[in-house]
């Protein structure tokens, strides 16, 4: 069981990761998806302090997973210029802790925090469907990493938005857009250069729609795809969670 825990993937036996939507994976679905409805649940029951406090904790713990896992690779001697946090739930981290602190000294929300529930969100909901850490066993310290991290980034928007601290507004997409437009050109240029594929926009992962998308427009035709795919889902979510924000939370 724990012969594998810290192998790093070009060392494992092959077809030794977990099968996507298979027993173990759909453990991981539901229990994220149980452990984030109680956790919005329970927030609401809080004051004001302790919801800032768990959402303080929400944050730190982000980013326990991101050290947690460069000081793994570093020690075992696997860190190098592919696994840098530069894809975009790794950001995310950073982003929440700005928003966080910046929420701490002037008590108030900035409608950047939007684009935690209308990008970050949706974005680490489509790494845990089609997680790229597969090829890794289901005991794994990658693997829970990638699942635990991931289920913190898509906890932190939603506590936002049940506790009334985020509205998102439709007119407020330049928001996302404009930051993608600021991080994707760097990443591509360092995508390049060093042949790594973070937000995968060099190549699209095995066994995701990316892929699909590919197999029809080409690479990097498929980047054309994505861009657009990307704009009608925020766009679609910023719609959708006004809309949740009048039925629900307006009172």
């Amino acid at each position: 069981m724990y012969t594998y825990f810290f192998t790093y993937q070009d060392a494992l036996p092959a077809d030794s990761g977990f099968p996507l939507f298979g027993r173990i994976h759909l453990l991981w679905l539901t229990g994220i998806a149980l452990g984030i409805f109680l956790l919005c649940k329970v927030s609401l029951r809080l004051a004001e302090t302790k919801r800032l406090q768990m959402l303080s904790a929400t944050v730190l713990l982000a980013l326990c997973c991101t050290f947690t896992q460069d000081t793994i690779l570093s020690i075992t001697g696997h860190m190098n210029a592919r696994m840098l946090p530069f894809h975009l739930c790794d950001l995310a981290a950073f982003f929440y802790l700005f928003l966080q602190m910046r929420a701490l000294r002037t008590g108030k929300w900035t409608s950047l925090a939007e684009i935690t529930l209308c990008l970050f969100m949706p974005g680490a909901v489509f790494g845990i469907l089609f997680p790229v850490w597969s090829i890794y066993p289901a005991f794994h310290y990658m693997t829970i990493h990638g699942f635990v991290y991931h289920a913190l980034i898509m906890l932190y928007p939603w506590l936002l938005f049940v506790q009334k601290k985020i509205q998102p507004k439709p007119r407020h997409i330049w928001q996302p857009v404009l930051l993608l437009c600021c991080i994707v050109p760097p990443v591509y240029a360092f995508n390049l250069k060093f042949d790594s594929n973070y937000m995968f926009i060099h190549e699209p992962p095995a066994n995701t729609p990316l892929e699909l998308l590919a197999w029809y427009m080409g690479n990097p035709g498929y980047l054309i795809g994505y861009a657009i795919f990307i704009f009608l889902m925020m766009l679609a979510l910023y719609f959708l969670f006004a809309v949740l924000f009048r039925i629900f939370l307006s009172k």
